[in-house]
Formats: structure tokens, C-alpha cells, sequence
């Protein structure tokens, strides 16, 4: 089941009336104030959650008959990983967020490793924005193919989210064989994909990877 959740960060709409026809969402998650966004776009959301500080008075009664889940204000996960750990209850089969990125640099990184629930479950999750794909990858997946055509932007940054992490790149510019990343290190940014195709093989740790546009 491909789900889409919408949390509350920096939206291009005019993008994103674009971009969720490629994905054709099956069930749609509104995490707090991404609710204004689900609205303005005209989406009909089957989950609403978070404490709703944030949303307009007024709008949430608009989605009364939706299955709504309030949380306190104050509590140990923030409304986006809430909305994750929820989409894998209700049986996700690939998981995009909208909304994950924008202004607040500390939001943006967190909602990043949250994806990592998703990843322990097996389940694909990726945020998207107008000019970033972002997703994880551990050293259970094996061969990560990546095909030129289908690149979502003309650049691939690698960055290690565990001390190190031993890896492989192929059909890139710049390959690597059995590399130690460790942490800190920016050898990885701003790859680019020179043949048809480029692999990423974590053999040890867990990495975020970046497809990026200007």
C-alpha cells in the first residue's frame, strides 16, 4: 500500500500537484499542520494525527468523519515520526513524506533519521521536496541500482549516519571500492551518475542518500 504522508514543513505546491500523480498514494496520512496542505490540494487524508497546535481553528472539523488521533503536545516523538510508525501499523508497502524539509534545519535532519523506522521494517520510505529525494540505506539491502534516466536530480551525495560505514559505488564519476567513510568526511558529495546505470553498496553501516537538483 503506498502511502503519503504530509507533515508540516515547506511545500512548493504547485510542485507537488505534479509530483503525487507519479506516485498515486493509496492511503494518505496528515501529520499536524500538513493538514493545510492536504486541503489546499484537495486531497481527502484516511489518517490525521498530531496535538494540532499549529492548524487553523476551524479545520480539523472539516475532516470529522476521519479516522483523527490527537497526541499531547508535549511528548517523546515529534508528529512526523508519529505519522511513520502509524503508516507501518496500517500495513505500508513505500512510505513518502511531503513537507520534511524547509526552514528548520533541526526538523529537517530529525524527520531524515526517523525514516530509519521504516528501514528496520523493510519498507522503502524517501522524502521528497522540489529539489531533493533523500532515503537511507543500510547494509541489508545489498546492491541500491540507480538508472540515469530515472534520477531524480543531476547529483548523488552520500552521507554516514553510523561512525563508519564500508562501501562501493560503480557507473558514478567517482567509484570507490570497499571504502571506510567515516564520519565527517565529505568525499561523497556531489557525485554524478555516468553510465546507465550506478550502484551503491553499503557493506557495513547506514548511510543517507541525496538525489539533488539547483
Amino acid at each position: 500500500m503506498k502511502t503519503l504522508i504530509v507533515t508540516g514543513g515547506s511545500l512548493d505546491i504547485c510542485w507537488v500537484k505534479e509530483f503525487i500523480k507519479t506516485i498515486n498514494a493509496e492511503y494518505i496520512i496528515a501529520a499536524d499542520s500538513g493538514l493545510k496542505y492536504i486541503d489546499e490540494l484537495g486531497l481527502v487524508p484516511d489518517m490525521i494525527l498530531g496535538d494540532y497546535d499549529s492548524v487553523e481553528d476551524g479545520l480539523l472539523d472539516k475532516y470529522k468523519s476521519t479516522d483523527i488521533k490527537t497526541y499531547p503536545r508535549e511528548k517523546d516523538y515529534t508528529d512526523t515520526h508519529i505519522a511513520i510508525i502509524n503508516a507501518l501499523k496500517a500495513g505500508a508497502s513505500d512510505i513518502y513524506i511531503l513537507g520534511a524539509t524547509g526552514t528548520r534545519m533541526d526538523h529537517t535532519f530529525t524527520n531524515i533519521c526517523n525514516m530509519k523506522a521504516a528501514l528496520d521494517c523493510d519498507v522503502p520510505c524517501f522524502i521528497y521536496d522540489k529539489h531533493n529525494k533523500v532515503y537511507l540505506v543500510n547494509d541489508n539491502m545489498g546492491e541500491v541500482k540507480l538508472a540515469k534516466d530515472g534520477q531524480y536530480g543531476e547529483y548523488v551525495s552520500i552521507v554516514p549516519l553510523s561512525e563508519e560505514a564500508v562501501i562501493s559505488l560503480s557507473g558514478f564519476k567517482y567509484t570507490l571500492d570497499n571504502y571506510v567513510l567515516h564520519q565527517g568526511l565529505s568525499i561523497c558529495q556531489s557525485n554524478e551518475i555516468k553510465e546507465n546505470e550506478a550502484v551503491i553498496n553499503i557493506k557495513k553501516g547506514l548511510v543517507i542518500v541525496f538525489e539533488t537538483k539547483d
